[in-house]
């Protein structure tokens, strides 16, 4: 049997479009991150955080002009939304709406992904990670590049899902699952954003460069400044490997460690786990936990 070249992953991801002529400064008001560069098709991540600097929503941004599609998890919809229609002044063209269900997630990854990309037509070279490559009414960009796997995102509209998956398959590509795709981002240092962070710090998650402490102010930005200027990131995040599922949430490891697992998916016989732990941890050594669910070893990737 030939390999696949790649496989591909629909990540469920919920959209909120904002909207006017208005709508790149209101937005850059509120995330964490400056947005005064962005132009049609830039493509970025930003946060929300609450006056006390902690993460309300994580999303992934799509400049379409006039429009901006953020896509994001579920669970954070309603207080993202809210965020969003709070504050907009009388005399700006700024509309927030839902777009759930009219664009669809996909990711491409795999030794040879490329190749699958070129069998649609699409030139590699022109692929961005800041940027999206419009394509069959559809857009592409690059997640990571490397020399095991090499991870693309798509943003596909409704009508075009069956097409698109249609053309993947026919050039090589076969579905794939969901816990491995997460889990390979994981690895590579990024947090998807269909993973939970909300009530997180920024910088104990590894999402430092997702926080503009030059832009001026963002709700949150003072206990940012406040933290960075005193020094008082004690906390860090690494991908550890399992040979169990461990159970999310706060946990103490064996040698008195606190730590937190936002995430556990596996990868072939094995668990990949995001793991928030105090920033001098020797991260080499070997950990156990010892929970309700039982015991559990990891050890960094």
């Amino acid at each position: 049997m030939i390999p696949a070249l790649a496989e591909f992953v629909e990540i469920p991801t919920a959209a909120t479009l904002v909207s006017g002529t208005d709508a790149r400064q209101h937005l850059n008001r509120i995330v964490t991150v400056d947005m005064q560069q962005d132009q049609f098709l830039s493509r970025r991540h930003s946060l929300i955080c609450d006056l006390n600097g902690r993460i309300s929503s994580f999303q992934l941004h799509a400049d379409l002009g006039e429009q901006i599609l953020l896509l994001h998890n579920e669970s954070v919809s309603n207080i993202l939304r809210d965020n969003l229609t709070t504050g907009i002044p009388w005399n700006e063209n700024v509309d927030v709406s839902s777009g759930d269900g009219a664009v669809h997630r996909l990711v491409l990854y795999g030794a040879h992904p490329e190749r699958v990309i070129l069998g649609l037509g699409i030139n590699v070279k022109e692929i961005r990670k800041e940027a999206w490559t419009e394509f069959l009414d559809s857009m592409i960009s690059i997640l990571q590049s490397g020399n095991e796997h090499t991870i693309f995102e798509m943003l596909i509209p409704t009508r075009n899902i069956e097409q698109i998956t249609e053309a993947l398959s026919i050039n090589g590509a076969q579905e794939g699952n969901l816990h491995s795709c997460i889990a390979l981002q994981s690895i590579e240092g990024n947090i998807d954003t269909s993973i939970e962070i909300a009530g997180h710090i920024p910088f104990n998650i590894g999402l430092t460069e997702l926080v503009d402490l030059k832009k001026g102010c963002y709700p949150g930005q003072e206990i940012h400044a406040r933290i960075e200027s005193r020094g008082a990131i004690n906390k860090s995040i690494s991908a550890f490997r399992s040979s169990t599922l461990i159970p999310l949430g706060k946990q103490t490891a064996k040698q008195d460690i606190p730590l937190e697992v936002i995430s556990s998916e596996q990868l072939g016989d094995s668990w990949i786990n995001l793991i928030v732990h105090p920033r001098d941890l020797e991260t080499g050594s070997e950990f156990a936990l010892i929970t309700s669910e039982g015991e559990f070893n990891f050890h960094h990737v």
